[in-house]
């Protein structure tokens, strides 16, 4: 299979941040048109971050801020997971709020405490874990509270997350994850402790905090698809089928192109010629030599990424130690880079959420931004562009 060269993987870097200042009780600040969020939030990075002048700079769609409380502290926040026509994000500050990217609007907000998990996307609703508003009385460790909603906000169910024996990872300060887990379950991982949570009755129970592989079928086989020790291993009917030797920083997904079999996303920050770097590779998911190979862009660490259905990826990049210089690259499912576009420069601390639309790239960033850019999807005509999702297996 591709043994595309080895490099070497940075470390996060973080640094304090505030939120933009709100008045309490404030109602949200009008939605900006594309024009004027350039003006207020973004300045020139052909004339500051000379790194990206040779690269294809994009203007954002629109910016949506969301009123928050500066009066708490931010320690959480999670999304956006898109559900139906909204984006759903977190924040310590704001609870729950769920944004109509394509009007720029607030759609509905949800209350939650001091701590909240990332949302995520079952179906047709959103699944929320916070600290409990009210916290009820149980015999065991109490977690939180769990909330699932339709994309309108209508409340289809309300419990208590519970369990025996949770005490320890009710005291992990880690960062948060959440996965689907089965049909009627989720995963919240918290540092290196990870529970599964029973949608229906909020009962917990420990679990491994591994997240899941990413299945790939093809013709005849289907492959689970995971890293273990920085290496993609793959899996089929239990067994290994084959393994990188190369390590990589992250695997991001799965890659349908048409008539092509499937390829493995992952990317690999180093240093070339004295420059630190990102470098996204597709490797086959069969195990072959093929592959391909996508134009680097500078880069230290990654602060976020996400893919879709077919490959389009959304990547946000730290650019330097300075803690100032973050961006945000797609990548087209062929592995052509559409484009980048710099975040307003401030430090931070926080991790970018990024969500890969089908008409949009959402980026939810310093607890009460949402940016909107343009779609990632390359030319119909361009050598191997994806076909329709419905014409591709599900990931």
């Amino acid at each position: 299979m591709m043994r595309p060269r080895e490099l070497i993987g940075v470390a996060l870097a973080l640094a304090a941040c505030k939120s933009k200042p709100v008045p309490e009780g404030a109602p949200a600040p009008p939605p900006h048109d594309a024009g004027a969020a350039r003006d207020a939030v973004v300045v020139d990075a052909a004339q500051v971050w000379p790194a990206l002048t040779d690269l294809p700079l994009v203007d954002p769609v629109r910016v949506i801020f969301l009123p928050v409380r500066t009066d708490l502290p931010r320690f959480d926040v999670g999304g956006p997971a898109i559900v139906g026509d909204v984006a759903v994000v977190s924040s310590s500050q704001l609870g729950f709020a769920a944004v109509d990217w394509r009007r720029g609007t607030l759609a509905w907000t949800k209350p939650a405490g001091l701590h909240v998990a990332p949302p995520i996307a079952k179906g047709d609703s959103a699944i929320l874990i916070g600290d409990c508003i009210n916290p009820p009385d149980t015999r065991d460790t109490l977690l939180g509270c769990l909330r699932v909603v339709t994309p309108t906000g209508v409340d289809q169910s309300y419990a208590a997350i519970h369990g025996a024996q949770l005490e320890a990872f009710a005291a992990e300060p880690g960062t948060q994850e959440v996965w689907l887990d089965g049909e009627r379950a989720v995963r919240w991982r918290r540092g290196a402790l990870a529970v599964s949570i029973d949608l229906f009755t909020g009962v917990a129970r420990l679990a491994p905090p591994a997240p899941p592989p990413i299945r790939v079928a093809y013709r005849t086989h289907a492959w689970d698809v995971g890293q273990h020790d920085e290496r993609i291993v793959a899996r089929e009917r239990g067994k290994i089928a084959w393994q990188t030797q190369r390590t990589y920083t992250a695997l991001i997904g799965a890659v349908y192109l048409a008539e092509l079999a499937p390829m493995i996303r992952v990317i690999n920050f180093g240093a070339y010629s004295g420059r630190a770097e990102l470098n996204l590779f597709d490797i086959d998911a069969t195990g072959s030599m093929h592959g391909q190979v996508a134009f680097p862009v500078p880069g230290i660490s990654a602060l976020g990424h996400a893919i879709d259905a077919v490959g389009n990826t959304a990547i946000a990049v730290r650019l330097d130690s300075s803690l100032r210089h973050d961006f945000i690259v797609g990548y087209a499912a062929t592995a052509m880079m559409m484009y980048v576009y710099p975040l307003p420069e401030i430090p931070r601390a926080d991790p970018v959420g990024i969500a890969v639309a089908p008409d949009a790239v959402l980026a939810f960033h310093d607890g009460d931004t949402v940016t909107v850019l343009p779609e990632l999807s390359s030319p119909p005509t361009a050598p191997g562009a994806p076909r329709p999702p419905s014409q591709n297996p599900t990931p």
